[in-house]
């Protein structure tokens, strides 16, 4: 009986020790984030202590006048101030600078050009970014050829703007930015860290806990509202009026008719080729009707109808008023987040036997973020739209598919017509995505050989002819009202209109060319990114091609292979071919990973090389990525699988959760890079400069 007081004491007493142990290790964490607040992000604040701040009195203008501060003046491409007479060592600048702008948008553009001992004329030095309502931005670092002579101040992106330099001050000393917001970002994240990389996998999954289904609302509703914010940020003016489109599409389709109902441009009527850039610039209509189809004297929407039959139509008939964008917009994001969860909830129920819960929590996360989902938050436009409603469609459709299966072996008819109608529906929006309706073949392939059987057997004859029709009806509505709807505007049943597009070039002679091809597939799928030294840590990628043709590009964000790195293991599908036969998704993989294949080739001899496009086929490699994972995961539970002796689970199950953490963090990443035409850098400038005071190390 003491034996047994002794070892309970003695239990009693480790565990005190360990989670003595647990607070000593959260404490020491909490001081070194606070020591890395302190002298990391501050250092600035250090290395000016012994400085001996100048303040500067007069600025003389280009024409020699002089200002004393503060100095006022409508600022024009050719002004600026001049220091003159420094001649003394400089470290930094202190420049307190107020606009006439409005808030949201109040920041300038300042560029430095300096004299100093290693040179006797201006040179000029990087542009930076100031601000009234950022402080820390208007410490600026200078680093001259010994002693500074003359300093000139422009402002070389707000010419008509009302600016008033307020203060000057030469080696200032700077304040300590404490950001208590920081300090907890950085505690958020060693506590993520440790979750993930430092403590056990033995909590698993389980389908039916009450808890588990709650923190997974949780988390899905914690990323909606995230990418819900993040929406409300990208709405531009430039974006919203790309939307108006579907406004215009919507009163034509109330009126009956598919195309616009309007009069069309006398000079695009008589132009010999309408869809010659540089012939509509020579009439003097160069930017006439912008990203609309135009086909025997008429104007027209070429963008997926789909989005207007489900939101904007209806809700105009119903009230007269027009559906603002935004909601439309939104609606389909947050319906593509949950759709996600709830596709891959269902397919790591059906087909993955064990599975850690952190692991199950961050592929979750990471399938609904990696999908495309970061791509629409960051730009509320009509080039999304279609996208990102097809997406939507694809994976509900997929999920109403694979969840129809009961316990008994039937399937559940309402989920195989809803789900057929949602993949019938991706026609109207983005048909290249109707590759994944081949996946009803392994999804539906148990149901459709017993309907055979049973057909051959005159068994089952009702249950079978309402399974049919539930399949197969919704594919023919949908296929007859596009099909009448396409001959209606553009005389046959199969155009939807794209290549009567008025772009940049006449998009009816692109062609296919493999040549550009193979320079489109390597930018989309292998391309490296290009990895940063300064905030926001990521650059913009642009291809270079030899290729002699048009190559129609933008900037881009990497390769998907290289960049969501969790995709990788797509490419072990046959070495887990038997495993995932076994499971019954060698079928499933194979056609996800041909279709993301074939639509990745498609977008580029299409349209182009843009980042939108990897919405189109993420989902695809990601499920094919996750197939392979999942049968990766299954083997290392089985007794006889020699892995697991070498490698043990803490390691796999680290190895796949810095795979997923990788990969999110470069999606949160990419909102911040500026790859657009009309970014954060044009309507959000302000929010956007407070992030890189946020987070940028070398700011200062």
């Amino acid at each position: 009986m003491a034996d047994k007081r002794k070892k309970q004491t003695n239990k009693e007493n480790k565990m005190w020790d360990w989670k003595k142990w647990e607070w000593k290790n959260y404490i020491r964490a909490a001081v070194i984030v606070l020591m890395i607040e302190v002298f990391l992000w501050n250092h600035s604040f250090w290395i000016s202590l012994g400085n001996e701040p100048i303040t500067v009195d007069e600025l003389y203008t280009e024409t020699g006048e002089v200002f004393s501060l503060p100095a006022n003046r409508s600022w024009e491409s050719d002004t600026y101030f001049e220091i003159r007479d420094i001649n003394r060592p400089i470290k930094n600048i202190y420049l307190n600078v107020e606009t006439d702008k409005e808030i949201e948008n109040d920041t300038l553009t300042v560029r430095f050009s300096m004299i100093d001992e290693g040179r006797k004329d201006y040179y000029d030095l990087t542009t930076r970014t100031i601000s009234s309502h950022l402080q820390k931005l208007d410490y600026i670092s200078l680093y001259p050829y010994g002693d500074l002579k003359a300093l000139k101040i422009r402002f070389p992106n707000d010419s008509g703007t009302l600016i008033t330099v307020t203060d000057v001050v030469l080696n200032p000393r700077v304040p300590m930015f404490f950001s208590v917001l920081r300090v907890l970002i950085m505690y958020f994240v060693y506590l993520v860290g440790r979750t993930l990389f430092f403590k056990s996998y033995e909590t698993y999954y389980q389908p039916d806990s009450k808890w588990q289904k709650r923190v997974t609302v949780g988390i899905c509703m914690i990323l909606c509202a995230a990418v819900f914010s993040l929406t409300q940020k990208s709405t531009s003016e430039y974006g919203l009026g790309t939307m108006d489109k579907y406004a215009e599409l919507t009163y034509s389709l109330e009126q009956g008719v598919g195309w616009l109902n309007i009069n069309v441009d006398e000079r695009l009527l008589s132009a010999e080729n309408p869809y010659d850039r540089t012939e509509r610039r020579e009439l003097g209509i160069g930017g006439y009707k912008w990203d609309y189809a135009y086909y025997n004297g008429k104007i027209y929407v070429y963008f997926g109808v789909v989005p207007v039959w489900l939101t904007y139509l209806p809700y105009y008939m119903l009230t007269g008023e027009d559906l603002p964008h935004t909601v439309a917009y939104t609606t389909f994001l947050m319906a593509l987040i949950v759709g996600a969860f709830m596709l891959l909830n269902t397919i790591i129920k059906k087909y993955c036997k064990k599975l850690p819960l952190k692991l199950y929590y961050l592929f979750l996360v990471t399938f609904a973020m990696g999908i495309g989902t970061m791509i629409f938050a960051k730009r509320l436009c009509i080039y999304n739209m279609p996208i990102m409603a097809a997406v939507c469609l694809t994976l509900w459709g997929l999920y109403l598919w694979i969840s129809s299966e009961k316990e008994s072996g039937h399937n559940t008819i309402w989920k195989i017509f809803l789900g057929a109608l949602c993949m019938a529906l991706v026609a109207g929006c983005r048909p290249q995505l109707l590759l994944g309706s081949f996946l009803a073949f392994p999804i539906l392939g148990k149901k459709l050989k017993q309907m055979f059987a049973d057909f051959k057997k005159k068994t089952n004859i009702k249950e079978n002819v309402l399974f049919l029709i539930a399949f197969c009806v919704p594919y023919l509505v949908v296929a007859a009202l596009l099909m009448k709807y396409n001959y209606d505007r553009f005389d046959s049943p199969f155009d939807f209109g794209a290549s009567y597009n008025l772009t940049t070039n006449d998009m009816r002679y692109r062609g296919v060319h493999i040549a550009r091809m193979i320079s489109g597939v390597w930018s989309l799928l292998f391309e490296l990114p290009m990895i940063d030294l300064e905030f926001p840590y990521l650059g913009s990628t642009w291809l270079n091609t030899i290729y002699q043709g048009i190559t129609i590009q933008e900037k881009g964000i990497g390769g998907i292979f290289m960049t969501n790195i969790i995709l990788l293991p797509a490419f072990l599908i046959y070495r887990f071919r038997d495993k995932l036969r076994e499971k019954q998704m060698m079928l499933f993989a194979s056609i996800c990973m041909f279709s993301g294949i074939i639509i990745t080739c498609v977008d580029v001899q299409g349209a182009g090389i843009l980042v939108r496009y990897m919405a189109d086929f993420a989902i695809f490699f990601y499920l094919t990525s996750f197939a392979v994972i999942f049968s990766f995961i299954d083997r290392c539970y089985e007794k006889e699988y020699t892995l697991t002796s070498v490698i043990p689970e803490k390691v796999w199950c680290r190895g796949l959760a810095l795979l997923c953490c990788v990969t999110i963090v470069y999606w949160c990443v990419t909102i911040l890079l500026l790859y657009e035409d009309h970014d954060y850098n044009t309507y959000q400038l302000l929010w956007y400069n407070k992030l890189r005071v946020l987070f940028g190390v070398l700011d200062v």
